[in-house]
């Protein structure tokens, strides 16, 4: 009789914890895209279903033990959009077990998440079960946290204190308590405080490096960041977040830095090195530096909201002076040449082969050497003779004296025109340009071209061919050579994030590219389970709206950065000024270059004809005449012979 009589006690509490959490459900969940129900009724037959009636979106999870967490059905569930969890006591294991790794695989994400717990034990049972879930890992990462815990004949309930550092943070505290005979709370109580107002004192782990003018951690006596059992504070647009963000929600950031690996990489099986490997390893619950909303990344972590814009462009050589001999042949294309040449031979050998003028000539002035000189002094506009007889050559000296006075006054001019100003080498101005050049452009790390990844530009394809990351120790050097460009970034309110491998020197080698080859925003990288997400966006937007950024980003580039290279990339477009000089040497290098090869083959050819002369004096040049003699003799012969021959056929 008295099992009897329980058992119709423990139906009847069953039944007013689902009224329970019923009401509580319509109370604070109204406005839910989808709720998810979690119950596990195959490892328990004792404890009856809790009948939870809502007409808002619920989906019922049965846990299940898959081989791949991607097919498992909390999952899909999550996938749906669940943010709110309620879940069955036997159930609750499962759940704690893998809150994280669950969300760890799913795409949808949102770090606002609520979890309602249904405890249905009492006694020791219960006492060990509140234990076991007090002790969980994963309540690091839940801050809307409520059981409703029987007790008699009345409903506890309960959260944990989560503010604060442990042991105190997993502290109990009761909120209120359910009487269902009344069917009213005792005290009326918020069950889903905001406990994240205030974080009271609440040690947060952050990842980030040295990176100026983003990061620069600064060794202080009341600093908020500790580091090495140091206290620092961070300056720079994304510390001056990290200190705002502390001080506004009563925290302290305990800070990895691993300043080897920067951004770093993050591996398959879920590893990795630098900034980003730290947060895949969940070794940090945040991440942030400079870094963007990268694709490749977006598996793995929640992004915030965007915080400033940056361009990312290159420093390029600039362009030098064009050697003056190098501008005797740029007035004109290589086809122009190509056809100048033809002309040249063609006109020769014309005149060549026509039949002389029936005035007297020598044979020298009838020679090819004789025409081919003539013809040049036409091209030159210097005197020649033309011949004006017969009516042929007429035509072809006058056809060719248009032709040369148009080549030769269009290349006077174009020549004039270009020397009045200093002549340059092309710049690097654009993405083609960069393309064109083919020269290296550098990174310190290759997260610098993640954005240019999976493009279908086929200039943009071209340059990611020639990108590199060399060690960081190397920087300095190419640098200060100056022939390959370097990547640097635009800041929001325009001031330049370059490294400090730049200085007043180096950088007057560089122009920077007027085209941008991509732009980004400055985003934060979180755990998809960090709640701290939404008060980081929140926090980010009120100082980008306040115009705080221009604040900080001019205190800190002229505090830790270079003046002259931020003033000299400002101007290294500008030109510089033409002043009257005198023409030197370097002018007058095109025509000294074809004087002296043409005196090293005038000395050349002369040596010959000198060989020629001596060879002629020698027994050996008389043996061969005497045999080439007899041999033209022999032939003369033969054909006499075979000529007589045909004439007596015939």
């Amino acid at each position: 009789m008295y099992n009897l009589r329980n058992t119709i006690s423990q139906d009847a509490l069953l039944n007013f914890q689902s009224k329970l959490i019923s009401q509580i459900v319509i109370t604070y969940f109204l406005e839910v895209y989808t709720i998810c129900r979690i119950v596990n009724q195959t490892k328990s037959t004792n404890k009856p279903f809790l009948n939870i009636q809502s007409d808002l979106p619920i989906a019922v999870v049965y846990p299940q033990e898959t081989a791949d967490l991607l097919h498992s059905p909390m999952v899909q569930a999550i996938e749906l959009g669940c943010t709110h969890f309620l879940v069955d006591e036997d159930a609750l294991p499962y759940f704690l077990d893998h809150y994280i790794s669950i969300h760890d695989e799913t795409l949808f994400r949102r770090p606002e998440k609520y979890v309602l717990i249904a405890v249905q034990s009492i006694g020791t049972a219960q006492a060990s079960l509140m234990k076991a879930v007090q002790l969980h890992p994963s309540l690091q990462d839940i801050a809307n946290l409520l059981l409703v815990v029987p007790n008699a004949a009345k409903f506890e309930l309960i959260t944990h204190r989560y503010v604060g550092n442990a042991p105190n943070s997993l502290d109990w505290i009761h909120l209120d308590t359910y009487d269902p005979e009344t069917g009213l709370f005792m005290a009326d109580a918020n069950l889903f405080p905001d406990k994240l107002s205030n974080l009271m004192g609440k040690t947060l782990k952050v990842a980030t490096f040295y990176l100026l003018p983003w990061s620069m951690m600064r060794q202080t006596d009341d600093g908020i960041v500790r580091y090495l059992d140091q206290q620092y504070t961070i300056d720079g647009l994304d510390g001056y977040i990290l200190i705002q963000f502390c001080l506004w929600y009563n925290c302290t950031w305990e800070l990895y830095c691993d300043q080897a690996n920067q951004y770093g990489q993050v591996f398959p099986n879920r590893t990795g090195n630098g900034m980003i490997g730290a947060l895949i390893e969940r070794k940090v619950d945040f991440a942030i530096g400079a870094v963007g909303g990268w694709y490749q990344l977006f598996q793995y972590f929640s992004f915030s909201n965007p915080v400033q814009w940056i361009g990312i462009t290159c420093l390029a050589p600039r362009p030098g002076l064009i050697e003056y001999w190098r501008i005797v042949f740029m007035m004109f294309a290589e086809s122009v040449w190509g056809i100048l040449i033809l002309t040249f031979i063609m006109v020769s050998m014309l005149q060549y082969l026509l039949p002389p003028p029936d005035l007297p000539e020598s044979h020298s002035q009838r020679s090819f050497s004789w025409i081919v000189i003539n013809l040049l002094c036409a091209f030159l506009l210097l005197p020649s003779n033309l011949r004006r007889d017969p009516l042929s050559d007429v035509i072809l000296s006058s056809t060719l004296s248009v032709f040369t006075l148009t080549v030769a006054y269009v290349y006077i001019g174009k020549i004039h025109s270009i020397l009045a100003f200093p002549v340059y080498e092309p710049p690097i101005d654009t993405i083609l340009d960069l393309a064109v050049s083919g020269i290296p452009w550098n990174a310190p790390h290759e997260a610098w071209m993640y954005a240019l990844v999976g493009t279908e530009n086929p200039n943009v394809q071209k340059v990611l061919t020639t990108f590199r990351v060399p060690p960081i120790e190397d920087i300095p050097i190419i640098a200060d050579e100056g022939k390959e460009a370097i990547i640097m970034a635009l800041l929001n309110y325009g001031h330049s994030m370059v490294g400090t491998w730049f200085d007043a020197k180096n950088i007057e080698n560089y122009r920077l590219m007027t085209e941008l080859l991509y732009f980004e925003y400055d985003t934060g990288y979180a755990t998809k389970t960090w709640p701290l997400l939404d008060r980081f966006d929140r926090l980010a937007m009120w100082i980008r709206d306040a115009c705080l950024f221009q604040y900080v980003e001019l205190v800190d580039v002229y505090r830790y950065m270079n003046y002259w290279v931020q003033t000299s990339i400002a101007h290294s477009k500008d030109r510089p000024q033409n002043l009257l000089r005198i023409m030197n040497v370097e002018e007058i290098s095109g025509g000294l270059m074809i004087l002296g090869i043409g005196l090293v083959l005038a000395i050349a050819v002369f040596a010959l004809e000198l060989g020629i002369v001596g060879f002629r004096k020698t027994s050996v040049y008389r043996v061969i005449c005497l045999k080439w003699k007899s041999i033209k003799h022999s032939c003369w012969n033969v054909n006499n012979l075979m000529r007589n021959s045909l004439d007596s056929v015939n």
